[in-house]
């Protein structure tokens, strides 16, 4: 998986920088404070980190490619962290984490392990925002990237592996690059004191 992004960095970047994420940053941006601390994980060409920063945030870019760093790092002047969430272990929780289309590259138990452990990352009322292809068969791809399919039961399974995470949102969206065949599902999570 890790090798398609070092392999084709650059035409992802291209593909995916220009993405209308207004609708999914209207739902998150308002959940947040002013200048409140964001972890963009799996952050790829860098776009959410950057629109976020723009916008007055304090942003890390957490991206485990080391040429998709180097492309972040063209377009982004914020605090990058070449890594994946299962191994990177934050200074100080974050208030705010955006994995948008990132997770859908973990397995299931990799994800349920994120939530148990959400306390390591996210601060007190802190909030997630996940989205994941809904429609799409488990497992690896043509391209040799595996996906995991983002269903309702998979957020109940979310929410059952530690009672202070709550979803306060669900919602689908099309894709914004036009492709068919799935739909987006979009998910915040808020983590209850």
């Amino acid at each position: 998986m890790d090798e398609y992004y070092e392999i084709n960095a650059k035409g992802y970047v291209a593909e995916t920088f220009f993405a209308d994420m207004s609708e999914q940053y209207r739902r998150f941006l308002p959940l947040l404070k002013a200048q409140a601390r964001i972890l963009d994980v799996g952050s790829g060409s860098g776009r959410d980190a950057c629109y976020f920063q723009k916008r007055g945030y304090q942003v890390t870019a957490l991206e485990p490619s080391k040429n998709l760093c180097r492309e972040i790092r063209k377009v982004f002047p914020g605090k990058i962290v070449c890594s994946d969430i299962q191994s990177y272990q934050p200074d100080e929780g974050y208030d705010g984490i955006w994995a948008c289309a990132s997770f859908l590259h973990l397995r299931q138990k990799e994800v349920l392990r994120f939530f148990e452990r959400i306390e390591v990352y996210l601060n007190d009322n802190g909030i997630v925002y996940l989205s994941g292809k809904n429609g799409i068969a488990t497992g690896e791809g043509k391209d040799g990237r595996y996906f995991l399919e983002f269903t309702e039961e998979l957020m109940k399974k979310i929410s059952a592996v530690n009672d202070r995470v709550e979803m306060e949102e669900l919602w689908y969206t099309g894709d914004v690059s036009g492709r068919k065949g799935f739909r987006w599902m979009n998910v915040i999570f808020r983590m209850v004191k």
